[in-house]
């Protein structure tokens, strides 16, 4: 009977949903790759892609025929001729097309197919953001985790302090007021921990939202170390070629094309389009000489009341508009690259200065401290001030080794290009 407790109890733990929740634990590349499957925006993106690809379906198609059916002239006076007509009547039939002049069907194209692929590349855009917002997102829950585990151990050795303060106290070798400031030290590192588990909670949640598994947000983890960091600046040629071939850039590129097709269809249409009519004519039986009659018409607009200036005239300023935001977002992406290069040599300063001298010596000054003021060689005072030196300078070296690589992720994504035709996804 025990051992089947025992089975039952175990099955339970391992059944799916059951027990508590275990982590699940990412590296950077497994978040990337689930991202761009699963993120929200990238479907949304998707389905701009789905309806520009419809409209290049609408710009090809051609007037349709129109088709008139017509009866006129009833003689309430006459026999009926047919079961399904009380009197006789004149039928006319008359079938009308247009012909489109001036290539408009084939700039409408043109333009269609600007605008899809000017969406593809939003789309490409899209992507690199996402991951950017993805890398952030795991490097800042990478921070919180290691954050919890400094304050861990802070909250520890507080602790473990407090303690030797107080057989000092006991032993008559310590004020209660030094007592009371060891207190308080240990009361604030653990607060500290609370606060970091916060930002922990919070920062699985970021990292949730972007993967689409808000479910499961509170159980998000990373696995693996820090990416390893290269500080290299960008080239010229790099940096050109990113100006050149971003996605938003080139986004920016195909819709002042767009707007050029658009304008030569605003030009295009006082380009007078044909209208063809033909008519077949049946007249009432009654008639002394009833006969039928085919016909044939043709009809042109007369461009009197309206000779499309404002259609034409607000091309123009559509194109103005498209070219002035192409060298908006040429100029937008050499300050950036520009900014983000100067970001990173700071920040790999800072975090060698933190890494190499600050947090050393402040870790040789906390340790020297400890040893004295066991032996009752300091205060209480400069022992705390020691420990706070030491506890900033590992806070702050944490947080300069993950502005680190974020910082050279901003600068990678902004020298992300766009890929090449055979790299594009398919929808």
């Amino acid at each position: 009977m025990r051992c089947s407790t025992l089975f039952i109890l175990a099955l339970w733990i391992l059944l799916p949903g059951s027990g508590l929740a275990s982590d699940i634990a990412l590296n950077l590349e497994e978040a990337e790759r689930l991202a761009l499957t699963r993120n929200r925006d990238i479907r949304f993106a998707q389905r701009n892609i789905e309806a520009a690809a419809a409209d290049t379906l609408s710009a090809a198609a051609s007037p349709n025929p129109i088709l008139f059916l017509t009866t006129s002239h009833f003689n309430p006076k006459s026999r009926p001729t047919t079961l399904f007509r009380s009197t006789p009547a004149e039928d006319v039939i008359r079938l009308d097309k247009t012909f489109e002049r001036g290539n408009k069907r084939e700039l409408r194209m043109a333009m269609a197919d600007s605008e899809l692929t000017a969406t593809r590349l939003d789309f490409d855009d899209m992507q690199r953001h996402i991951r950017l917002n993805v890398r952030s997102a795991w490097l800042e829950l990478k921070q919180a985790e290691h954050h919890v585990e400094l304050s861990s151990i802070i909250a520890s050795q507080s602790e473990r302090i407090l303690e030797l303060a107080r057989r000092r106290y006991r032993a008559g070798d310590l004020s209660g007021a030094d007592l009371g400031r060891f207190e308080a030290d240990a009361a604030r590192a653990q607060a500290g921990m609370r606060t970091t588990e916060s930002a922990l909670a919070r920062a699985r949640t970021v990292l949730a939202i972007l993967l689409a598994d808000e479910d499961h947000a509170l159980q998000m983890a990373t696995r693996g170390d820090w990416p390893a960091i290269m500080i290299t600046q960008p080239d010229t040629d790099t940096i050109h070629t990113a100006i050149d071939q971003r996605p938003d850039t080139q986004s920016a590129s195909t819709r002042v094309e767009a707007a050029r097709h658009n304008l030569e269809l605003m030009q295009a249409k006082r380009t007078r389009d044909v209208t063809v009519s033909l008519q077949f004519e049946r007249q009432p039986e009654d008639v002394m000489q009833p006969r039928n009659s085919v016909g044939m018409g043709i009809s042109i607009p007369l461009f009197i009341g309206n000779y499309f200036e404002g259609d034409i005239r607000r091309a123009h300023a559509e194109l103005a508009l498209a070219e002035d935001q192409l060298e908006a977002v040429r100029a937008r992406i050499r300050a950036e690259i520009d900014q983000l290069a100067d970001e990173l040599q700071r920040t790999s300063d800072r975090w060698q200065a933190l890494q190499e001298q600050a947090l050393p010596a402040a870790r040789r000054t906390a340790s020297a401290a400890e040893l004295a003021f066991s032996k009752g060689a300091i205060s209480a005072l400069e022992f705390l001030d020691a420990q706070r030196i030491l506890r900033a300078a590992e806070l702050d070296t944490l947080q300069a080794r993950s502005d680190l690589a974020k910082a050279r992720a901003a600068l990678d994504a902004a020298l992300e290009i766009a890929p090449s035709k055979e790299q594009e996804p398919t929808l």
